[in-house]
């Protein structure tokens, strides 16, 4: 399982983003992906990293079709081998039950 942070914002379109913001996540919703959002980033969890690097390629183009001339895309990405590991698990272990 992978487990990956993104965020897309533009640089130069003003003090508010979210309607950029929105965009970007909306593709991430499209892509059927597990996805959480939180104030700072979005968490995708995939069973590849491909689907990861996918999933953020199209929310960067989503940001990019709205007429962004310059964008900062950051992804964080948690390619665990050795089991499976989950959003929630990563939870679990932190905050327990």
């Amino acid at each position: 399982m992978v487990i990956a942070e993104i965020s897309v914002a533009p640089l130069t379109e003003g003090v508010s983003v979210s309607k950029y913001v929105k965009a970007a996540y909306r593709a991430l919703e499209n892509t059927g992906l597990k996805i959480q959002l939180t104030p700072m980033a979005t968490i995708i969890e995939a069973d590849t990293v491909e689907e990861i690097f996918d999933a953020a390629l199209k929310a960067h183009r989503a940001v990019v079709e709205m007429g962004a001339k310059r964008i900062i895309t950051y992804l964080k990405i948690d390619d665990r081998r050795d089991k499976k590991v989950k959003m929630e698990d990563k939870i679990e272990s932190v905050i327990g039950k």
